[in-house]
């Protein structure tokens, strides 16, 4: 506007007064006036009205350098605020120009840029390396970055740079490196941390006492967790949350649910997205479909309806109660679909058994999210269908997924059930990173097809890879020593299970050892073990332990064991069928007329024997992927 104004008066000819008038419309604009301009430019996130005014204040040779390195820090944080990086850099080329880089909010705030924006986390550690002074926001910066970043040994590296120097740290540096502790596992150096905040005096900072409650929890100390949470003398709702997902990480459902109530009811507190995050995996894990409903009636009470992290957790809960339908509806209604809540209502389905409708959803939609690779995987491995399994295998490889540890768990598993174990090994002993379920799939199939001896050899390289056990692991182990005839290392692994591992024995280990003894003729261990077991009444082992009777000539104790089975549950077909052919293979025909009018009498039918085979028409309608685009 003086610009124009001022040519206009040229060309009218007021020469005289032209260079008087422009001397004073320049001073009229004080160095000062656009400063303050700047600054509120800068406020309200004006960014590029800012930067042009400072490039005219630094045009202007007389200006005041006394406010500047407060405009530069101010400039700093809204090109952080409006997500520009480019404008960013442009400033710190402003500050070097300007010999500021020395001022104590000029650097952090440079710091604060390079951290937030710069896709490259060692750039922050450059700016840091140069910083004249580094206070201690300077260093929680870089501590938290590193956390951020999973470099978690170097942000405990420099925390202990820091003290070394004589800076203190703040509630923020003290909750950084406690992450760094739950995240890395270290439990002991989490206590000596612990005491660091008591000697600093944080121990009154609800963000730090909820995250010494979190490293407790994540590192399955919950009698710390618990104890530290109740001598807080008023818990703020986080600490609340942080308490809860500590019993939920430990299996501790029921108690999960019963704080949540306190925290909810008794205290008024208002949950959060997290909070109801955790409850509704606490319900999922019981199986408790009533009170996961009662959760989402509180979502959507509270106004999260919107939420997609909560929204497929809600999916999640109702598919592991059973309730597909819920699960579906709640899908259905979602506003926002991601890679997440698409993943989780396929993991719905797969684990309720709804195999064949994973992959029509997934030949519907014609796109497969990376994510999703490792359920649609796990679909094709219910099926055995080991065809469209390779035709997801090939997608994936070609959209340049690799080292993915869920999606080669997967692929282990599908291979090993379709009966290619060596296909399977092969994938097996090319993955860099393996976890529990990795070596349980692989123990598994060469158990289920007849490679006993190997599966146990895999068992113990999978010990002495410090990788522990768990309830699935042992299945396979006993499993592989049933159908091999190993009793003597049947009987060591089912009591170091118990034992050296903590795994209470359940129905699938007693059915496997019964079968063991059973196959060795040792009946009457076996039912020994079966008396003293505290899921004896299962039918199921009763049934195992009755047909390992009919292999061998101890008929007298099948004719007893058989009876008590039909006393136990009278409407159980198996009983009478398995008794009936003990008395046909001794001979005795009219015992075995008399179990099958007994059967008629009652009413107990036999279950008819079922097979699916899949035919050549079947495989190009029903379960065609080769259409199938893969998402970015």
């Amino acid at each position: 506007m003086r610009q124009a104004c001022l040519s206009l008066m040229k060309k009218l000819g007021f020469n005289r007064h032209y260079s008087f008038l422009a001397s004073n419309l320049r001073s009229s604009t004080n160095p000062s006036t656009l400063e303050s301009q700047i600054l509120r430019h800068s406020k309200d996130g004006s960014l590029s009205e800012a930067l042009s005014l400072l490039n005219t204040l630094n045009s202007n040779a007389s200006s005041d350098l006394t406010l500047k390195p407060v405009l530069y820090a101010s400039l700093l944080q809204t090109c952080i605020k409006a997500n520009s990086f480019t404008h960013g850099t442009q400033l710190h080329a402003h500050v070097l120009k300007s010999g500021l880089q020395n001022d104590r909010f000029v650097g952090n705030s440079l710091l604060s840029l390079y951290f937030k924006l710069s896709p490259l986390f060692n750039e922050a550690r450059k700016v840091f390396d140069t910083l004249y002074v580094k206070d201690v926001i300077s260093w929680t910066s870089m501590i938290s970055g590193y956390v951020k970043t999973g470099e978690h040994h170097k942000s405990l590296q420099l925390f202990f740079e820091m003290v070394d120097l004589g800076v203190e740290p703040n509630g923020f540096t003290m909750s950084s490196v406690i992450k760094a502790c739950s995240e890395l596992g270290d439990l002991k150096l989490g206590r000596c941390f612990h005491g660091v905040v008591i000697n600093y005096g944080f121990n009154s900072n609800d963000v730090i006492i909820s995250s010494l409650i979190d490293m407790y929890g994540r590192n399955h100390a919950v009698k710390d967790a618990r104890k530290l949470f109740d001598e807080l003398p008023e818990p703020d709702a986080v600490c609340w949350t942080s308490v809860i997902s500590a019993f939920t990480r430990n299996d501790m459902f029921k108690e999960a649910l019963e704080f949540f109530y306190v925290m909810h009811r008794d205290c008024g507190l208002t949950p959060d997205g997290f909070t109801f995050g955790t409850l509704l995996a606490a319900c999922a894990n019981l199986g408790w479909l009533r009170q996961g409903k009662e959760v989402h009636a509180k979502v959507v009470t509270s106004g999260i309806c919107g939420n997609v992290v909560v929204e497929s957790s809600l999916l999640d809960m109702y598919g592991k109660c059973g309730s597909v339908k819920w699960s579906r509806s709640v899908f259905d209604r979602m506003s926002n679909k991601n890679s997440v809540s698409w993943s989780a209502m396929l993991g719905v389905y797969c684990q309720n058994g709804e195999c064949e409708t994973v992959l029509n959803l997934v030949r519907e939609r014609r796109v497969a999210d990376l994510y999703s690779f490792g359920t649609i995987i796990r679909a094709c491995s219910g099926l055995a269908a080991v065809r469209q399994g390779k035709e997801v295998h090939s997608q994936y490889v070609r959209k340049g997924g690799w080292r993915d540890v869920i999606v080669e768990s997967a692929l282990v598993d599908l291979y090993a059930k379709c009966g290619c174990v060596d296909f399977a090994q092969r994938l097996f002993l090319n993955m860099q990173a393996r976890n529990l379920i990795t070596w349980n799939s692989m123990i598994g199939g060469f158990a289920q097809n007849g490679r006993g001896e190997e599966a146990l050899a895999l068992f113990e390289d999978m010990i002495k890879e410090r990788m522990k056990p768990d309830y699935i692991t042992f299945i396979n182990v006993l499993f592989a020593c049933s159908h091999t005839g190993l009793v003597d290392q049947g009987r060591k692994y089912f009591t170091s299970m118990t034992k050296e591992y903590g795994i209470k024995p359940g129905v699938e280990h007693y059915n496997c050892m019964i079968d063991l003894l059973g196959r060795a003729e040792l009946i009457e261990e076996a039912e020994n073990l079966l008396e003293n077991a505290d899921c004896r009444l299962d039918q199921s082992l009763w049934a195992v332990l009755l047909g390992a009777c009919t292999k061998c000539s101890d008929y007298i104790t099948a004719e007893r064991i058989a009876r008590k089975m039909i006393e136990m549950k009278p409407d159980f077909h198996l009983s009478y069928v398995l008794l009936g052919n003990i008395y046909r293979t001794v001979g005795r025909w009219n015992d075995a007329l008399e179990i099958r009018k007994l059967m008629e009498d009652r009413g107990v039918k036999k279950m008819p024997g079922k097979s699916w085979v899949e035919n050549e028409n079947q495989k190009g309608s029903r379960f065609d992927l080769t259409k199938m685009r893969i998402a970015a």
